[in-house]
């Protein structure tokens, strides 16, 4: 689908974001190459080395962002954002059975942990373990539910489903998010999980039956319209795709805890390019 229709022209008003951007991204090197020269002084200062480990996250060094992240593992061990960061590092840069150690270790801490449990069943899939990755997950989930964990087991769930899509096994995921919008129809994310993929499944029958009614383009379920309002955009159909933000808006109320989040949604498939919205939800979950 990305290749088949062309990104749309730049506008006057995204050259205008394009040059705030590239000031931005000087303003955060120029900042960085500071911060560089702090720990030539000072080797073990961690708030230079955050800085620093994270602009090279920001542009995609990943083999840099290892070496900084290995450092700040050793200057503060306790601390599991910076093992997660080096277990995903590794598993970005192919290094499957590294990734896997570091996540099985971390998850042997904290077995629901979300991010541990994400990275682990990603690490498995490119490592093309199949049913081992679902048999991992279902163990965390029967120990969310022995510890009445609702929340993780919850969020174990829709991991579940979204392995399911990453593999390519559809109609299991789609049962999967139904069962989930029955359990919770106020739950944004089993829509949103979804919309990585929409150019593989919208021509899969269940796609209009997902969530026990019809999904068509005239619906009047908030996150529906949210979802058709980006499968527009990524059409570049951008006067159909406002319609369907505005029905959106009308629908979800105000004091909706995630209304921040989707209205960052909603303001980035309008001002960004199909391809750019493309490869933006694709980046997570590619092979």
């Amino acid at each position: 689908m990305r290749a088949a229709i062309a990104a749309p022209s730049q506008t006057s008003g995204s050259g205008a974001n394009l040059e705030e951007i590239r000031d931005t991204q000087k303003e955060e090197i120029e900042e960085e190459e500071l911060y560089e020269k702090i720990l030539e002084k000072e080797p073990k200062n961690v708030e230079a080395l955050k800085v620093v480990l994270y602009g090279k996250m920001r542009r995609g060094e990943t083999k840099e962002a290892v070496k900084i992240v290995e450092r700040l593992a050793d200057l503060e061990p306790e601390e599991v954002e910076w093992r997660l960061l080096m277990a995903l590092s590794y598993e970005m840069m192919g290094k499957l059975s590294v990734a896997k150690r570091l996540f099985k270790e971390i998850l042997k801490e904290r077995p629901l942990l979300l991010r541990a449990l994400h990275g682990l069943a990603l690490a498995m899939h490119k490592n093309h373990e199949g049913p081992e990755i679902f048999k991992m997950l279902n163990e965390s989930l029967e120990i969310a539910r022995r510890e009445k964990r609702v929340t993780e087991e919850r969020n174990i769930k829709i991991l579940i489903a979204q392995m399911h899509v990453v593999r390519g096994e559809l109609e299991e995921a789609l049962k999967e998010f139904q069962t989930l919008v029955v359990e919770d129809h106020r739950d944004f994310r089993p829509y949103l999980c979804l919309l990585p993929y929409l150019d593989r499944i919208k021509k899969h029958r269940l796609l209009f039956r997902p969530f026990g009614g019809v999904m068509t383009n005239r619906t009047s379920h908030p996150f529906e319209n949210l979802c058709w309002g980006i499968i527009y955009s990524l059409m570049d159909k951008k006067e159909e795709a406002a319609e369907h933000f505005e029905t959106y808006r009308a629908l979800v109320p105000e004091e909706f805890p995630q209304r921040g989040f989707l209205d960052d949604v909603v303001l980035a498939a309008k001002t960004k390019s199909r391809e750019q919205l493309q490869d933006e939800f694709k980046a997570e979950y590619s092979n």
